[in-house]
């Protein structure tokens, strides 16, 4: 009995031993840990991606909202009064100029122009018959003049049914596509009516307005281009700028002059104008590469002898392949990966790309 309390209580006091030496390793692998936390872990540098960035040739452009527009586009009206015999197109047709849109009536026209040129036969005969007896002295002078008159007076009356005879046929005053015709078949014109309506096709316009701030730097001349809202690119010259501005907006209009020989632009379709007007070096960047400093500027980080520095850009132009900068140091090393996580004067270490 005696042994079991004496071997119970040396295996307690083993037990004791054991876990007070079990405590104070506890406590060393504690400070070890402190100590590597302290030491290497804080003091580790943190690693960035980078790449050397070098300035490219850049053109500046002013970029301008607009629309297509016709270059021109007339209301064919009729020039006398006639009832409408005949339309010979349709809305939506290409026509040459000269040809005929519609046919009024010629009523008592033909008539009218067969009559004048009756008279002016009769006041030619009455003239050279007194041409004649004037040569012979049988006839004055004052007489001569009077068929002289005469006959201009006919000349001038059959030139005058020529021309009523010719306003019954509305023609196309230059080649273009038909974009509407009210008129029809049996209706009654009168002078000032409209017949059709015409669109020149070639060349169109797009036209759109310009602050007072850019518009000093675009030029009579000057290539531009133009893309639809349907992806479509033309490109042209700017063949007009206005002089003075729109009172409301304090804009003023230019007109972009585009080829269009197939007839494809329409009158009205959203465009956007670029027009370059100089030329300059600049830092071509992913849009990914801008961050924002604490003060709200829109900059990027560099990595300069080691250390993180931000320097804030001014935005030039984007284009599909990024972001056109300038306020960088020429060859500076960007930083492309990691400059969200990273703040300024911090020491890292750069991978460089490629």
């Amino acid at each position: 009995m005696r042994k079991s309390f004496l071997l119970a209580g040396g295996l307690f006091l083993l037990v004791v031993l054991w876990l007070v030496s079990g405590q104070f390793g506890d406590h060393d692998f504690v400070d070890s840990s402190v100590d590597i936390l302290g030491g290497t872990a804080v003091d580790e540098i943190m690693t960035v991606r980078g790449r050397t960035i070098t300035r490219q040739p850049y053109v500046s452009e002013v970029v301008i909202s607009g629309r297509t527009e016709a270059v021109r586009s007339v209301a064919i009206k009729s020039q006398t009064d006639g009832r409408v015999d005949a339309v010979l197109v349709e809305k939506g047709e290409f026509v040459r100029k000269g040809d005929v849109i519609c046919q009024l009536a010629t009523d008592d026209r033909e008539a009218s122009l067969a009559e004048a040129r009756a008279l002016e036969a009769q006041r030619e005969l009455e003239y050279r018959a007194a041409q004649e007896l004037l040569d012979k002295g049988h006839r004055s002078k004052t007489q001569a003049a009077a068929a002289r008159a005469q006959l201009d007076a006919a000349r001038a009356l059959v030139a005058r049914r020529e021309v009523e005879l010719s306003y019954a046929a509305l023609r196309a005053p230059f080649d273009g596509i038909i974009d509407d015709r009210p008129a029809e078949v049996g209706d009654y014109l009168q002078k000032g009516h409209v017949c059709a309506e015409i669109i020149d096709t070639d060349p169109y316009l797009v036209v759109g307005e310009v602050s007072e701030r850019q518009v000093g730097k675009i030029r009579i001349g000057s290539e531009g281009t133009a893309r639809l809202v349907d992806g479509t690119q033309v490109n042209g010259w700017v063949r007009y700028i206005a002089q003075s501005a729109r009172a409301d907006t304090r804009t003023f209009r230019i007109e972009l002059e585009v080829p269009n020989p197939d007839g494809t632009l329409r009158d009205g379709v959203t465009a956007e104008i670029r027009i370059p007007v100089e030329k300059t070096q600049a830092f071509l960047l992913s849009r990914a590469s801008l961050v924002l400093s604490d003060d709200g500027e829109v900059g990027v980080r560099v990595v300069e002898n080691g250390r993180v520095r931000f320097y804030p850009v001014h935005i030039l132009g984007d284009s599909n392949n990024g972001i056109w900068v300038d306020g960088v140091p020429e060859d500076a090393t960007l930083i492309t990966v990691g400059q969200e996580f990273v703040s300024e004067g911090q020491a890292v270490r750069v991978d460089l790309e490629g």
